[in-house]
């Protein structure tokens, strides 16, 4: 299948995936996605105020306040966000303006940064439901920004990136069956 997050960041250093089977059409699914906000998300509220240092405070729908760019789209398929930088700093330094866009994001390649996208992807299932990825993959730009961000790869995987994203999936599961079963009782 081609998905966008293959075209925007083909090699990677590191990686993680986690899935979920969703009760629900891929619509619904995608609705949800764009929906969930960050309260209904308390285990990831409170490691990225430990991240952040209680200086970012988090509301609104997900994928409109993490702290990416959306860099692509494909209705009900997949939603990849993406950005640059050295996310190994005490305060992360971005990357330059120019590779928010998903050209300048996929041609970036000055050393000493890594580039890291997140995608969430859907996949219909027989039977109305949804397989449902968030799939995360970093590229390092050269040696150097590789054995810089491996380090903080083990904190964050340590420390709470996995659980966010099971929190996430968890969150948009939730909001999806829950949209699938108003659906069936106001058709049947």
């Amino acid at each position: 299948m081609d998905r966008l997050i293959d075209r925007l960041l083909p090699a990677y250093d590191f990686r993680v995936r986690y899935t979920r089977r969703i009760a629900a059409e891929p619509e619904q699914v995608w609705t949800a996605l764009h929906t969930v906000t960050h309260a209904e998300l308390p285990v990831t509220r409170l490691l990225m105020a430990v991240r952040h240092a209680g200086r970012n405070r988090l509301s609104g729908p997900i994928l409109e306040a993490i702290p990416m760019p959306l860099l692509g789209e494909q209705e009900a398929r997949e939603a990849v966000a993406g950005k640059v930088a050295k996310f190994w700093r005490p305060r992360p330094v971005p990357g330059p303006d120019s590779t928010t866009t998903p050209e300048g994001f996929a041609a970036f390649a000055e050393p000493g940064w890594a580039k890291a996208a997140m995608s969430f992807q859907l996949s219909p299932l027989p039977g109305g439901r949804t397989l449902l990825a968030a799939e995360t993959r970093i590229h390092a730009t050269d040696a150097a920004a590789r054995r810089a961000f491996a380090p903080y790869w083990l904190l964050i995987r340590a420390g709470g990136a996995g659980f966010i994203r099971l929190e996430m999936l968890r969150a948009i599961a939730r909001r999806a069956e829950r949209s699938e079963r108003t659906t069936r009782l106001g058709s049947g």
